[in-house]
């Protein structure tokens, strides 16, 4: 009689940061009806994968979850695995950090479920071969990655049917392959399809074992799954079905199997994850090509062909691909060597510290693809404010509580230094890039980046989006995420600009005319110099006890004449700062521009009535989703509800500040959303030079509490 293995298994994760009503729903339509489900077939063996940060949620709102997870484990019914314990993309993190992940989550499972995972779940696949000894030295035997990984090697499909061996500096770790026919069959047609093919690939000897572990989310979460799933019944029919055929499709445990079972053979897989996943991470115009070209193939070749020798790029190029998530990543770095240098007898606060670190070590708002965070701000903030708050206790035991610092490093590894100026009250970052901040940290009970904003890119979706005005999904009701066709929104469509310049405070802008903000906003202004793109040199970086002072200059061409800016920032011990910028024009003739300074900051919820903008110390708007212009010396941007500050920006002389959102078009699993990021501040100001005169412009910037 012919028999197949079969390994079914869920991971199951919401980010650090996340809303509660997320987890909420997310439980009730998903991870609570699965189990329900579950637990009612008892022929069936299943392996679940729960997050750190999601077990710690689940433990506190529903326990009963727990209890019925520990009573299936102890009735040898499921097998639970480890990974990082708030799921960080294991190759970013320093080597240090993964260990402390691991054991953190072995610990949680040894000690709500009395059981020692062998098994660990990696964060969106991401493999790197070096990973092998992080992962054994900790107690963990095996993982599962995509079969495309294995291709790769060159494997010989026939053989896919097992698991394998791969070792490291004298470590070694066996890797199941993930089927994708099974991921893309599962839930999303209808169960005979499925117990087809199961049947098809069975043998005589029985020995061969096939792997479907992905997103618990996918039942009943996903756009779609709820009705398909539950209330059309898939996922009992599906059980049902398996039960039916028990002695032909034998689920079990990867540890039972490989109790039973040897591997197949050694082999050596090269960096990767999911072909999703090495698809996203390629810039826009390359990654439309590349899936053109894919899906012209697919027509025509095998699959198998396609998948082994055409691949995506690299997962850390989003460090390549976004700005922003390098930012957070180095300061991720940074923190974690800093928290090394708190001495033992700092042993309590050292903890706290790690533990803020972990969390912002989460890999969700680091990336971006149809999943990934980095589009949502709501993600980026959390992870910065765990990242702050383990800084600021490490600053006070390692310099003191009343430390004032300046050091000048790469911080982003970018080949150039940049200033970090720390204090008791607030963190910066200064960048030679248009002599701009790049991080404004506050440090209270809610920390915030007030610079954690993000630049609008052309995405590929972008592209794709503008092709799909007619397509309805195949004419496929039930289709995973990845075969959606999103369409842009007419409403929305306006707003499909692309940036410049980065998203942050301080960038130089020299234009021909004077904007409205509506014009600056969408980009319908005349650039007459590129100071915005250009990289300043640092003259000074000075710092005593009550100031720093920072300066970068910069000679370029504004409409063909030479003109010198100098950007000198006065950084004080309480936080606030001021920004001297001095234009001199260095040709033999008279000109005349309009300055133009973005500052972007962000209060996170743009239209919520309780964040809104001042001028002249009067509330001028609804919420921060207004546009607008206001002219005088001072404006503002207002939280009375979460953080409770002003962000306050003075003026030397009478200015015209612009004022307006940022918004993202971004791919939300089943559509194209738009998204407030943050507000866009311009301080405008027309100058008139004659031949070698110089002028100097001054504000001030500093944060009042409400």
């Amino acid at each position: 009689m012919k028999t197949i293995n079969l390994i079914l298994g869920n991971h199951n994760h919401q980010p650090v940061g996340n809303f509660d009503f997320v987890f909420e729903s997310t439980y009730q339509k998903a991870y609570k009806p699965f189990l329900d489900i579950l637990t009612k077939y008892k022929d069936i063996k299943f392996n679940f994968h729960y997050t750190g940060c999601l077990l710690e949620w689940i433990e506190k709102h529903h326990p009963e979850h727990i209890e019925a997870l520990k009573k299936l484990a102890d009735d040898n019914r499921i097998e639970l695995q480890s990974g990082g314990f708030y799921e960080p993309i294991m190759p970013s993190i320093p080597d240090k950090d993964k260990d402390i992940q691991i054991k953190r989550l072995n610990e949680y499972i040894e000690d709500k479920f009395n059981l020692t995972p062998k098994g660990a779940w990696l964060a969106e696949r991401v493999w790197e071969p070096t990973l092998v000894k992080n992962l054994a030295k900790n107690g963990i035997k095996y993982i599962m990655l995509d079969d495309s990984q294995f291709l790769t090697t060159g494997i010989d499909t026939k053989n896919m049917f097992g698991y394998f061996i791969t070792d490291n500096e004298s470590y070694k770790l066996n890797i199941f392959p993930i089927s994708q026919e099974l991921r893309y069959l599962i839930p999303f047609r209808d169960v005979e399809k499925s117990i087809e093919y199961l049947k098809s690939i069975a043998t005589e000897d029985g020995n061969r074992v096939v792997v479907l572990h992905d997103d618990g989310e996918k039942y009943g979460d996903w756009p779609g799954t709820q009705k398909w799933v539950y209330e059309d019944k898939w996922l009992e029919k599906f059980f049902e079905a398996l039960t039916k055929e028990k002695d032909t499709i034998i689920t079990t445990t990867y540890s039972e199997y490989m109790e039973r079972h040897a591997p197949v053979s050694k082999i050596y897989i090269p960096t990767g994850s999911y072909e999703e996943m090495l698809t996203w991470v390629l810039p826009a115009e390359t990654q439309y090509e590349f899936h053109k070209k894919q899906q012209e193939l697919k027509k025509d070749e095998n699959n198998e062909i396609i998948t082994r020798f055409m691949r995506g790029g690299f997962w850390r190029n989003y460090f390549y691909k976004y700005s922003e998530s390098n930012r957070m990543n180095k300061r991720m770095i940074f923190t974690s060597n800093l928290i090394g240098e708190i001495t033992e007898s700092n042993y309590k606060e050292k903890e706290i510290a790690l533990n803020y670190l972990l969390k912002g070590q989460c890999n969700c708002p680091y990336w971006h693809g149809t999943f990934g965070g980095l589009y949502l701000n709501n993600l980026r903030h959390e992870t910065y404010a765990n990242l702050i708050k383990a800084t600021t206790i490490s600053l006070e035991k390692v310099y003191g509580r009343k430390h004032f610092l300046s050091h000048n490093m790469d911080f982003d590894m970018d080949g150039r230094d940049e200033v970090m100026i720390s204090s008791e009250s607030a963190d910066f970052i200064l960048h030679s890039l248009s002599g701009s901040i790049i991080e404004w940290d506050i440090k209270k009970e809610n920390p915030i980046n007030l610079i954690d904003c993000l630049k609008r890119r052309k995405e590929s979706y972008h592209i794709e989006a503008m092709k799909n005005a007619d397509t309805n999904n195949n004419g496929n009701e039930h289709v995973s995420i990845h075969e959606i066709a999103k369409k842009v929104d007419e409403k929305i469509a306006k707003y499909l600009v692309f940036d410049k310049n980065e998203k942050v405070f301080g960038v130089d802008h020299f234009l021909n005319k004077m904007p409205t903000a509506e014009e600056f906003q969408l980009l319908k202004y005349e650039e007459n110099a590129s100071f915005y793109e250009e990289y300043y040199n640092i003259l000074e970086n000075l710092i005593n006890k009550d100031y720093a002072t920072v300066s970068f200059e910069k000679t370029s061409k504004v409409n063909d004449k030479d003109i010198h800016l100098i950007k000198r920032y006065v950084i004080n011990n309480d936080g606030t700062f001021s920004l001297d910028v001095i234009i001199e024009n260095k040709s033999n003739e008279d000109t005349e521009f309009i300055y133009a300074l973005e500052n972007n900051i962000t209060l996170l919820a743009g239209q919520e009535k309780d964040r809104y903008y001042i001028g002249g110390g009067v509330r001028i708007s609804d919420n921060l989703s207004d546009i607008g212009e206001y002219t005088g010396t001072s404006f503002a941007m207002a939280d009375e509800g979460y953080i409770k500050i002003n962000v306050m920006i003075e003026s030397s002389e009478e200015t015209s500040f612009l004022y307006m959102p940022n918004y993202t078009i971004s791919d939300a699993v089943d559509k194209l959303e738009m998204n407030y990021q943050n507000s866009t501040i311009v301080c405008c100001k027309k100058i008139s030079l004659k031949a070698g005169e110089k002028i100097k412009y001054k504000i001030k910037a500093y944060v009042k509490d409400i």
